[in-house]
């Protein structure tokens, strides 16, 4: 396994000083006047114009998880984005304003400020000792682990072999158990080839070069969080917990999902022992972690397809040719869940509806979830305005520009489907616009049944406060109803509404607010 050595230089050591005294400062508060624009030209009007730093400026660091951007350089502006730990984006060269924030407020690229001090600071070396950034390029954005058992220790920084033995008094015989290469891994959901659309060009490859994959392109439990990084400086305290902000890293439930951002060895006693640096600066035994591959599965483009498509929702379902008042099933059988493109003609045998494919044979009605053509349209679905059709009742999402279908795929809604949301685990049904969009965010358990906690969901497309699309690495099972509030989909599947609805997540952004109304309409329906 390819790690990060723990060592501390000269360099690292003065690293962690500056941030750490930019940890302690007093931070935010009311100081000097903006360096670049008078008083008289510190209004509202004067800021909403300020040019977008080139993207070779200096950069601005993110020293929290959720690092605010704002509309305008005080505290009491509107939030426009969010930025993850770690994240460097392009700066100005000096502040525009120093009210509320004593360091001062920088404009971002593209637009925005960021208040340099407790949450961010200009010192760009900074990234060095804080977690990596997600690969926007793949459906599932991190390396994901879930914890094998009931509460594995979380560390704050990469602990010596004495707290290892204080926060897991099993640590003597685990250790000696967790060797070995460990089982083969199957296909994963960044194994699927993908177009510049976010469109399956061909089924799943395990190749050289993939999560975790060696030379002759093989995979493994052992081998799944190797990383080619090379040697880095071991990773900050979260400054969270150097403030006293937070408590001190809590145990992880068992099957609770996290995101791996790079992993590090520190002394294990008889051998080197590997830790997973956490999206929040976490550090977490990789011995304890099981891979979390996400779904190959996905939905199908309707560019050229176009409707109706069906969905095969059970197993060891036939085709079927019809001659002469007769079915009879053929020997071909279709996976469950497979898309099928349809013509939109029907025959009725013997009281059974068949549906026929364009591939010519036919199916049973009662063997598919179809996503027909739609006769009418809301109100709103005109020009090239996106939309996502929701189907509680089905099961289904379309998505939509103007009355086009361009995508449809299988979801996992609210499990009680069409009940009261306020009072059961259903979603709220109704016509919204996407509020605000994050690479990844922590869910509610409730999604869950409250079984574990799932961290760094992909993919999140807040919809109406509580409710939310979002990608699932820990679960394959869109098709059925299985969750709380919110709409689940395939990593493939999420990563690919997510870069076609709006707003748009600017580079190096973690997530974006919705400023007016021309962000996707989510119309969720029965």
């Amino acid at each position: 396994m390819t790690t990060a050595r723990f060592f501390r230089s000269g360099r690292s050591i003065g690293l962690l000083f500056a941030i750490g005294a930019a940890a302690m400062s007093a931070g935010c508060k009311s100081g000097a006047d903006g360096i670049g624009l008078s008083k008289e030209q510190q209004g509202d009007d004067a800021f909403a114009d300020v040019p977008s730093p080139p993207a070779d400026g200096p950069k601005i660091i993110a020293l929290r998880e959720g690092t605010p951007i704002l509309d305008r350089p005080r505290p009491d502006a509107q939030t426009i984005g969010e930025l993850r730990l770690g994240a460097a984006i392009p700066r100005s060269a000096e502040p525009y304003s120093r009210k509320g924030c004593d360091e001062g407020w920088y404009a971002v690229r593209p637009r925005g400020f960021v208040c340099a001090g407790t949450t961010a600071t200009l010192a760009a070396s900074a990234a060095e000792v804080l977690p990596t950034g997600p690969d926007l390029s793949r459906p599932l954005p991190y390396r994901y682990g879930r914890a094998k058992y009931e509460s594995v220790a979380t560390y704050s920084r990469l602990p010596t072999l004495a707290e290892q033995n204080a926060a897991e008094p099993d640590l003597s015989k685990h250790l000696p158990r967790s060797q070995g290469a460990g089982d083969p891994l199957p296909a994963a959901a960044n194994d699927v080839p993908l177009d510049a659309r976010g469109v399956p060009t061909g089924p799943p490859v395990i190749l050289p070069g993939g999560d975790g994959v060696d030379e002759s392109s093989r995979r493994t439990t052992a081998s799944f969080f190797t990383f080619a990084s090379g040697e880095r400086i071991p990773p900050l305290v979260p400054l969270s917990i150097l403030r006293g902000e937070a408590p001190s890293p809590a145990p992880l439930r068992r099957g609770s999902g996290v995101a791996v951002t790079g992993v590090f060895s520190a002394d294990g006693g008889a051998a080197m022992r590997h830790f997973g640096l956490l999206t929040d600066g976490r550090a977490v035994p990789i011995d304890r972690l099981k891979p979390a591959l996400g779904s190959t599965w996905h939905g199908i483009d309707l560019e050229k397809a176009g409707l109706p498509v069906g969905f095969v929702h059970k197993r060891g379902v036939n085709t079927y040719a019809l001659s002469r008042g007769k079915a009879e099933a053929q020997d071909d059988e279709l996976e469950r869940r497979t898309a099928v493109p349809l013509t939109g003609r029907f025959r009725t045998v013997s009281g059974v509806r068949y549906e026929q494919a364009r591939e010519g044979f036919w199916l049973r009605s009662q063997d598919l979830v179809m996503v027909v053509r739609r006769s009418k349209f809301p109100e709103f679905a005109k020009g090239s305005q996106k939309w996502l059709d929701v189907s509680l009742a089905n099961q289904t999402l379309t998505a939509y520009e103007g009355s086009k279908p361009v995508f449809a795929t299988l979801i996992s809604s609210g499990r009680d489907q069409l009940k009261d949301p306020a009072v059961s685990a259903s979603t709220v049904r109704g016509t919204f616009r996407i509020k605000s969009k994050h690479v990844t965010r922590a869910i509610d358990p409730r999604e869950v049944h409250n079984d574990f906690d799932v961290a760094d969901a992909p993919w999140v497309m807040e919809f109406e406060p509580g409710y939310a699309l979002h990608g699932m690495y820990w679960s394959d099972g869109v098709g059925e109803a299985h969750g709380f509030h919110n709409i689940g989909l395939t990593p493939i599947d999420a990563r690919r509404i997510f870069m076609w609805s709006d707003p748009e997540v600017p580079e190096g952004w973690h997530g974006a607010v919705a400023t007016d109304e021309s962000a996707t309409i989510v119309f969720v329906r029965p």
